[in-house]
């Protein structure tokens, strides 16, 4: 199996596939459209795959980390949730944000993904909540990060709205401690 690439960007597809050029030989990789968006024409990538492998079919997927790709993985061993499913869903929100809103619960954030409804969103929490936080999905997370999760978790509980808590946790300094973190918020909120 391939599990990483390394080459110059040949070509770029709207659609989420790209041609890598790995020492003269063009390897086509389907991508997350936040992947797609940070790759440029003539550049060298480097991409963590996921090969995929069925019967009529050898498809690779490329992810910028080890992070995606953990996610991407989590979320193909969901019932009724496919590769390209899975790849449409890190396409519509990032990998912190969708692993957010599994954490929250928030179904209506992952329903809002093109081809993903309300039934699904719920499975997709159902099966993963509290999961994603001992995968390797995590690894890549910043402390920062962990304790804006677990500020945005608690706000959450106190019924406040995760779109009005995104907004003033981007402003709130992640340098500060979890009790005056949750207390800027709290007076921003």
């Amino acid at each position: 199996m391939i599990s990483w690439l390394s080459g110059v960007v040949r070509e770029l597809d709207p659609s989420g596939l790209l041609v890598l050029n790995v020492n003269g030989v063009g390897y086509e990789v389907s991508v997350s459209m936040q992947t797609l968006v940070s790759l440029k024409l003539g550049e060298v990538a480097e991409l963590q795959i996921h090969s995929h492998v069925r019967e009529d079919q050898f498809t690779l997927f490329g992810f910028a980390d080890n992070k995606e790709r953990a996610l991407f993985r989590n979320l193909n061993k969901v019932s009724g949730i496919g590769a390209k499913t899975a790849l449409n869903l890190m396409s519509g929100m990032n990998a912190v944000d969708l692993m957010q809103a599994i954490e929250n619960s928030d179904d209506v954030a992952i329903a809002r993904t093109p081809g993903i409804g309300k039934k699904t969103a719920q499975r997709l929490i159902l099966e993963l909540r509290g999961k994603l936080v001992d995968a390797d999905v995590v690894a890549g997370v910043s402390a920062g990060n962990t304790l804006q999760h677990d500020v945005k978790s608690a706000l959450v509980n106190l019924g406040y709205k995760p779109v009005q808590i995104d907004k003033v946790l981007k402003v709130v300094d992640s340098s500060l401690g979890f009790e005056e973190m949750f207390r800027v918020a709290l007076k921003a909120l």
